[in-house]
């Protein structure tokens, strides 16, 4: 239950955070290859492609091309790499009714994104129906730590987000997103998780 509520939330704050990227009006050139995935793969087909997939905030395909997009973008070397993050509800009896009727029509989600790096930045985008959501930063920073809560479905966690100041810490970005002061928000984007969950939660 409490998985696939974390999911839930997740792919909730996913949305949330395309309000803060730039929107950019329907098919540049460079991103029409990118919209016609969005409008037609499926999880499968993300797969298949070898594009690295996040279902309900975990890693589950494309390690090895993620640990490979990390290391020439370490170097400096321009690369890219598209990352799917799939959202589902699970078992509707792990739900109130109500609720459950209320959200079912919009799971599964998928987001297919793309990140490019140019040797200096990070550009990510993807598609939302029509619009294309795109966003810049500095930084893709790797965070590890261990489950801080007792409720946690996770005991510790690999993360890489893009951030524009290197020196903000996993805990500064939860502050923001949770503060009521829009000042301590940070600006980020989460690609790529990886948790080790504990035993009977996957």
């Amino acid at each position: 239950m409490k998985k696939i509520l974390y999911a839930c939330c997740a792919a909730v704050f996913f949305i949330l955070m395309l309000s803060g990227c730039d929107k950019a009006e329907p098919l540049p050139d460079e991103w029409k290859e990118l919209k016609y995935a969005a409008d037609t793969f499926t999880l499968e087909d993300a797969k298949r492609e070898g594009y690295v997939v996040m279902e309900d905030g975990d890693v589950t395909c494309g390690q090895e091309a993620w640990q490979n997009f990390v290391d020439l973008s370490s170097k400096k070397i321009p690369c890219k790499i598209r990352v799917v993050h799939y959202y589902t509800l699970g078992d509707p009896s792990d739900y109130d009714p109500e609720y459950y009727e209320s959200i079912k029509d919009d799971y599964p989600m998928m987001f297919i994104l793309e990140v490019d790096y140019n040797g200096e930045t990070f550009r990510v985008g993807n598609y939302e129906g029509e619009k294309l959501y795109t966003s810049e930063f500095k930084y893709l920073m790797k965070y590890e730590g261990e489950s801080e809560t007792p409720t946690s479905t996770f005991t510790s966690y690999v993360r890489y987000v893009l951030v524009n100041d290197d020196k903000v810490t996993w805990n500064d970005i939860m502050h923001g997103v949770t503060s009521s002061k829009l000042e301590d928000y940070i600006p980020f984007r989460e690609i790529y998780a990886d948790l080790v969950y504990k035993e009977g939660y996957k």
